[in-house]
């Protein structure tokens, strides 16, 4: 931020209520430029983190997007195992 002199330090006359009304204006208009400044930096940053959460979640979906397929032949794996353990037999194919 650049500083801006309203009055110059050669000046010993008190502040004037002019003076104090512009340095109110410049002061709001550098508050709110740095606001709007800080707002635009928080929304990039918070682009960076939603695309950074994207690029790790997008595997994650697609392993579990595969998880009810293993499940389906886990099921069928477990049907197996529980005939062997009773010693039942397969059923006759036509």
């Amino acid at each position: 931020m650049e500083e801006v002199a309203i009055m110059p330090d050669t000046d010993d006359r008190p502040a004037t209520k002019g003076d104090i009304e512009q340095l109110r204006l410049e002061t709001n208009a550098k508050m709110d430029d740095f606001r709007n400044q800080l707002i635009e930096r928080m929304r990039d940053m918070q682009t960076e983190v939603i695309r950074a959460f994207y690029d790790w979640a997008r595997p994650i979906e697609l392993k579990l997007r595969a998880l009810p397929a293993i499940e389906e032949r886990l099921g069928l794996l477990e049907e197996r195992v529980s005939r062997i353990e009773r010693n039942d037999k397969p059923p006759l194919r036509q």
